[in-house]
């Protein structure tokens, strides 16, 4: 696969990166808020900080293999 070196294309790479951190964070907050506020009575599994990360993680990946998979369909 070549790589293409237009203006378009770094834009592209640079929004993509940026949307894929803007997943991670989400996820970390989103995590955070439902251990803050005992959403479906999971603050006490979330409050180790191990168990924390590990779903963190989980759904991190969960993301980019649906994304991965997206990318796949499409062409």
């Amino acid at each position: 696969m070549g790589r293409d070196l237009s203006l378009r294309s770094f834009l592209k790479d640079v929004g993509m990166r940026i949307g894929a951190a803007a997943v991670v964070v989400c996820v970390f907050f989103g995590l955070g808020y439902v251990n803050r506020t005992d959403l479906f009575g999971l603050s006490g599994l979330l409050d180790n900080q191990l168990v924390f990360f590990a779903v963190a993680f989980v759904l991190v990946g969960i993301a980019s293999v649906c994304w991965v998979v997206f990318q796949r369909s499409r062409g």
